[in-house]
């Protein structure tokens, strides 16, 4: 749980309108005030720690539970990173379930595309690689630092300018994140496009001051609170407005397919287990879990491998056509939107079904309309039947007759990007 907040914004004299994390969250138990230049390193009593230090360059995003930061290896100038410094109050189960992703990403990838083999003969891991990971105590308390790879958000991409083949392909490497991840046990459990990105292996290629010169300049809100008392060590001098890194990569990437890869598991958790507590985005959240949380009551419902496969197509339609599957519909009005296109219910759904004020369910109708949507995004009509064909598949309320994430690899659909 996030912790309380113990100013408002109008304790401050300026206001960063969004473009950063909230001020008021630097508090104990909160974020950690991070400045740039600011050097992480693992202690030598951390186990986990490989004990390279690492220089924070500029800010790559943020959210409600970390603020991720550009950083360079102190020790290898050329060496780029993310790095993930979480709320004093958030646990460190995420480098675990990373581990354990992409620990079993090699055999994931051959075992869902075992007809199409890479060059080097070895495919790509879609999730994140955890390169470090430590502990760092600060004003606000102890905060877990989780060193990565640098992926630059899909969502960054305006994707509805992007060419067919590009959406298509860029959901293909979602398709096998997810099927990597269950091959190796993992539910993601808050899979949606915010929490998507694209890999930069050309980053390693550039030089370490061409890539400051050509990143956006640090836009930069000072932290000055109204009450002098108030401007405590928990406060930063300054809050930093992530840099553009899609258009960097735009720029350094040339013509090169988008290698997409999945983060944030701060939700993700062992199938058969229940997660710690509900934290779900709408557009992640699927029918089932829906149901229980709103009309169930369940305060923290299961969420398993179906779960994200829903929220794998609901990804796949947005990539495709630029907006969500639900726009503006938040987790209490999901079961009634979805059970409007499916053809039938569930037998526990009945009952509530039955009492509940609606237009008539006429799923052939919602179809026709988003498939002429879908068009929007795809290369030809045959393009957009063969996608609404799978969609038909994904997006069903039964959880169990959803097609698994290798089975999705394997559809027709991605036949000419495999």
């Amino acid at each position: 749980m996030a912790p309380p907040p113990t100013l408002s914004p109008d304790d401050f004299y300026f206001d960063s309108m969004g473009t950063t994390e909230d001020i008021v969250r630097y508090c104990p138990g909160g974020y950690h005030p991070v400045t740039i230049g600011d050097i992480f390193c693992g202690s030598d009593d951390d186990a986990h720690s490989s004990k390279a230090a690492y220089r924070v360059m500029h800010k790559l995003g943020f959210g409600s539970y970390a603020t991720v930061w550009l950083g360079q290896r102190v020790e290898s100038a050329a060496g780029f990173v993310s790095l993930k410094v979480t709320i004093a109050s958030e646990s460190d189960k995420e480098p675990e379930m990373i581990e354990l992703a992409s620990g079993l990403g090699k055999q994931a990838s051959r075992a869902t595309n075992a007809a199409s083999e890479a060059k080097d003969g070895e495919r790509p891991s879609h999730v994140l690689t955890l390169l470090d990971r430590f502990e760092h105590r600060g004003p606000n308390g102890v905060h877990s630092v989780i060193v990565t790879d640098v992926v630059a958000p899909l969502l960054s991409f305006h994707i509805s300018r992007r060419l067919p083949r590009w959406r298509k392909v860029a959901a293909f490497g979602l398709a096998k994140a997810v099927a990597q991840l269950h091959a190796a046990g993992v539910v993601h459990g808050d899979l949606h496009l915010g929490n998507v990105g694209v890999a930069m292996p050309q980053l390693c290629e550039q030089d370490p001051s061409d890539v400051m010169q050509d990143l956006d300049a640090h836009e930069l809100t000072v932290v000055l609170p109204v009450d002098p008392a108030n401007q405590t060590h928990s406060l930063p001098p300054y809050v930093v407005k992530p840099c553009d890194l899609a258009a960097y990569y735009d720029r350094i990437a040339g013509g090169a397919e988008p290698q997409t890869k999945l983060f944030d598991f701060g939700n993700a958790h062992k199938a058969g287990t229940l997660p710690t507590a509900f934290q779900c985005a709408p557009e992640a959240c699927s029918p089932e879990v829906a149901f229980a949380r709103v009309v169930e009551k369940v305060r923290n419902p299961p969420v398993e491998p179906p779960s994200d496969i829903w929220a794998l197509g609901a990804s796949i339609y947005e990539i495709v056509t630029g907006s969500s599957l639900f726009r503006g519909v938040g987790v209490n009005g999901l079961p009634q939107c979805a059970a409007a296109m499916s053809a039938t219910l569930p037998p526990s759904w009945k009952t509530w079904w039955d009492s509940t004020p609606r237009p008539p369910q006429n799923p052939d109708a919602w179809w026709t309309e988003h498939r002429a949507r879908l068009r929007v995004g795809c290369a030809s009509d045959e393009d957009a039947e063969a996608l609404a064909r799978l969609l038909r598949k994904i997006l069903v309320l039964e959880p169990e007759m959803r097609p698994p994430a290798a089975e999705i690899v394997g559809d027709e659909w991605f036949r000419d990007v495999e």
